[in-house]
């Protein structure tokens, strides 16, 4: 089997500088890590991950942290950001390990496992919250770390995310403009997730640019009587962009229960619910998960190798208004 001190003789490099291409090191052009890599697999050499990973006191794994929902087990959309950042952590000879629990407690000693016994020092947050207990425990820590969805304003680390005050603003204009809307309403949850405020804006906006009045409704979890109170009034409501398509659907099969003859449209994001529950009148806009999981681990590895550029601090992933929830895999 060859060693870095055959691929060097073979390439005429230093030792060091092969083993620093080998391990994708910023300071090494990213032409000779090419063909440095290149000339790695004509060889057949195979990393000694353990031994890299003494050396760094680091493991070949990135910690992958789920929000406490109940919901995001058999949510399309977490299942995509997975396959993205796999398909990546894959390429670079990274596994991925997660984290998950049903209270912040269990996913917080989750984490600090994962940070003192198995000595992971990069995760990906599959969400961003304000004063998100995990998020302070990482900032604590000499870990990096990157966030599904930008900080809240004041607060600075790197981020995925998609231009959500955009993407309030096209669903609201398609429900307008494509399927002849009047009065769209904008329903929200009740956690106040930083994705949630900016599809809101873009909705105020949209509404705002048109002369539109806007309703916004914060959709109860568990309190079905006022959600049918709210629908019945507002008589005129003919259309609804929901924050998810969760919340969506929620309020879609409150209104047809209520209404049953009569036509409402609804537009929700994430595209993440199983065609079946949905007919010709629930519309979704894109995110594209799996592209945003790439963009996660990639941001992940790269991004504080320039400490100056604003660019490498965030990635933005844009998104598309379809017609219907149909996916494609």
């Amino acid at each position: 089997m060859a060693t870095i001190r055959d691929i060097a003789k073979q390439m005429g490099l230093s030792v060091s500088t092969v083993s620093r291409a080998l391990n994708d090191n910023q300071r090494i052009s990213e032409k000779t890590r090419r063909e440095v890599k290149r000339v790695a697999e004509q060889m057949g050499y195979q990393p000694n991950y353990n031994a890299r990973n003494l050396t760094n006191q680091e493991a070949n794994a990135v910690g992958v942290i789920f929000p406490v929902n109940n919901r995001v087990v058999d949510n399309i959309f977490y299942v995509g950001l997975l396959r993205g950042i796999n398909e990546q952590l894959t390429e670079r000879n990274y596994v991925l390990s997660i984290a998950i629990g049903n209270t912040t407690e269990q996913v917080l000693d989750n984490v600090k496992s994962m940070i003192n016994r198995a000595q992971i020092k990069r995760f990906i947050l599959l969400y961003s919250h304000i004063n998100d207990d995990v998020i302070k425990l990482l900032r604590q820590q000499p870990v990096e770390f990157v966030t599904i969805g930008k900080p809240a304003a004041g607060q600075k680390w790197l981020y995925v995310d998609n231009d959500n005050i955009k993407a309030g603003a096209d669903g609201t204009n398609y429900l307008i403009d494509q399927l002849h809307v009047q009065n769209p309403v904008f329903a929200e949850s009740q956690n106040g997730w930083p994705y949630e405020l900016d599809r809101r804006e873009g909705y105020l906006q949209a509404m705002h640019r048109r002369d539109k009045q806007a309703v916004v409704f914060s959709v109860p979890e568990n309190d079905e009587q006022k959600v049918n109170q709210f629908i019945q009034e507002h008589p005129k409501m003919d259309g609804v962009v929901a924050t998810d398509d969760y919340t969506g659907l929620r309020i879609y099969n409150w209104y047809k229960a209520l209404y049953p003859d009569k036509k409402i449209e609804v537009v929700g994001y994430n595209n993440s619910l199983p065609n079946e529950l949905t007919d010709q009148h629930f519309h979704s806009v894109d995110l594209h998960p799996i592209e945003m999981g790439r963009a996660a681990v990639n941001l992940l590895f790269e991004g504080n190798q320039d400490k100056n550029s604003a660019v490498k601090k965030r990635a933005i992933v844009a998104h598309s208004v379809g017609k219907s929830a149909k996916r494609s895999d």
